[in-house]
């Protein structure tokens, strides 16, 4: 398994971060603009969610296993749960990921309800642009 320091593909993980960081940074990023709007977080929240997702270590098979998700009252973190045989991706909330106990089993996350009544999937992985 890779840690966040190794390459992947020819990509520095946590160089991404470091670029990522200095786009909010400056006020440039359009996802983190676009998600102040629409919640409570803040520059610093964001930053910090956004070190964890690019701290993906990947799975055996080099795919993603993190994202980070918009809620109307903070950041959401996921787990990208990976069914190689199916081909499809399930993305589940962890407790322990998201300040609450660990060791709880997940639950699969199907998005957030906003203000205006409707369930909204928004996230963001290490390989999207801030």
């Amino acid at each position: 398994m890779k840690d966040a320091t190794s390459t992947n593909g020819g990509l520095d993980m946590k160089n991404y971060f470091e670029v990522k960081k200095n786009i909010v940074l400056t006020g440039n990023s359009r996802i983190f603009n676009n998600w102040a709007e629409h919640s409570s977080i803040t520059a610093d929240d964001f930053i910090v969610a956004l070190e964890w997702v690019c701290d993906d270590p990947l799975d055996a098979n080099g795919m993603l296993t993190r994202e980070i998700a918009l809620a109307p009252d903070g950041i959401v973190k996921l787990r990208r749960i990976n069914d190689h045989h199916t081909g499809i991706t399930s993305f589940y909330k962890f407790e322990g990921d998201n300040g609450g106990e660990n060791g709880k089993l997940g639950t699969i996350w199907g998005g957030e309800i906003f203000d205006d009544g409707f369930m909204r999937k928004i996230s963001l992985s290490a390989k999207d642009r801030v």
